[in-house]
């Protein structure tokens, strides 16, 4: 080894600066393989043993210094029957951070880290919770997740306390964290309605994500991500923007889910409208029941009519419709009563009002 890498090297130790350290020990060991390859497989051999520490939590989960309850979930190991249902694009996206994050060596031995942090940030019910739990399964982690606004104190000092305490102790072993609610902490600091010491967390997450260890990912989930404070933006190595499903996307989520109403996938997918999974998910749940307890076809109770010969669309009730509309009923309303969706309401009305007036 010449004198400017061992030079180097000490520089980086008396920095204490750990992530650069490790990734110039990989060029080392890359270069150390061409003239003495025992030396490059016993530095491979110990940036291994160190950087993939055991995957379980080397001390007690960490809790509310006065409720005791735990202040993060655990999932381990994470099982999943199915994927969820992405786009092309953000199903891209996915791939290549799995890639990177087990091409760590190769990456790291030219001087770059595989991304580690991710902002998700879309609509409610879109997937972004189930999406972490997925990357946690393929990566074979452990699934942590932090509910920002539910340990939003009063006493923010102790808030602060609670986030520092389990970003800590996420730091310390190989694991996903999942920062959900992620506004509720990280707004704008230029906010004058936001209090001092609510600002100041924004500068311990700033913090937690610049020191986020090559071992573990840090994953942040927001349904508002024009609250966030601009400087988190940058922080993040990969943002992943979540839309609510396409009808084509409706549709391989209900076979995919609900394999019973396979069938009837894309008439329910074109039925429901632009709504999200957690939407369809409720719905169907809420006409599983009612078929149970009134011994009707599910097909039935979703859509509030009767099942038509095999192959044809839905009849819907046009005429129900026009009818509660015109007692003063809400759009909404008629939905719930009627158990189709509100945008197919909203069309059956408009298509009425066209007719009336010509």
């Amino acid at each position: 080894m010449d004198s400017k890498a061992i030079l180097s090297l000490i520089d980086l130790a008396l920095s204490a600066d750990p992530r650069t350290l490790r990734m110039h020990l990989h060029k080392v060991a890359v270069q150390a393989s061409h003239y003495d390859p025992v030396l490059s497989e016993k530095i491979l051999a110990r940036l291994t043993a160190n950087g993939l520490r055991s995957a379980q939590p080397p001390k007690p989960i960490p809790v509310d210094s006065d409720s005791r309850l735990n202040l993060v979930k655990v999932e381990s190991p994470v099982v999943m029957d199915d994927a969820p249902i992405y786009s092309e694009d953000i199903l891209a996206l996915l791939d290549q951070v799995v890639l990177e994050r087990k091409s760590a060596s190769k990456l790291m031995a030219e001087g770059l880290s595989p991304a580690k942090s991710l902002l998700f940030q879309g609509p409610p019910g879109v997937g972004k919770t189930m999406t972490a739990r997925w990357l946690a399964s393929r990566l074979g982690l452990p699934f942590l997740t932090l509910d920002l606004a539910t340990v939003m104190s009063s006493f923010l000092g102790k808030t602060g306390n609670n986030i520092k305490a389990v970003i800590d102790h996420a730091s310390s072993f190989p694991c996903v964290l999942l920062l959900d609610e992620f506004d509720a902490v990280a707004k704008r600091r230029d906010d004058d309605r936001e209090l001092g010491e609510l600002k100041r967390l924004v500068t311990v997450l700033l913090q937690a994500i610049d020191e986020w260890p090559e071992s573990s990912v840090l994953i942040a989930a927001t349904n508002h991500g024009e609250l966030l404070d601009p400087a988190i933006w940058r922080r993040f190595d990969l943002e992943v923007s979540f839309d609510l499903p396409s009808e084509k996307m409706r549709a391989a989520y209900i076979k995919t889910y609900w394999p019973e109403l396979i069938k009837h996938a894309n008439d329910l997918a074109h039925f429901f409208g632009e709504v999200s999974y957690s939407d369809i998910d409720r719905s169907l749940k809420k006409a599983k029941k009612k078929s149970i307890l009134s011994e009707s076809k599910f097909i039935t109770c979703i859509t509030g009519v009767a099942e038509t010969t095999p192959g044809k669309k839905f009849e819907l009730k046009k005429k129900d419709v026009i009818r509660l509309a015109a007692e003063g009923m809400s759009q909404r309303a008629i939905s719930v009563a009627l158990e189709i969706s509100r945008p197919t309401v909203k069309k059956i009305m408009d298509q009425y009002e066209e007719c009336k007036e010509a």
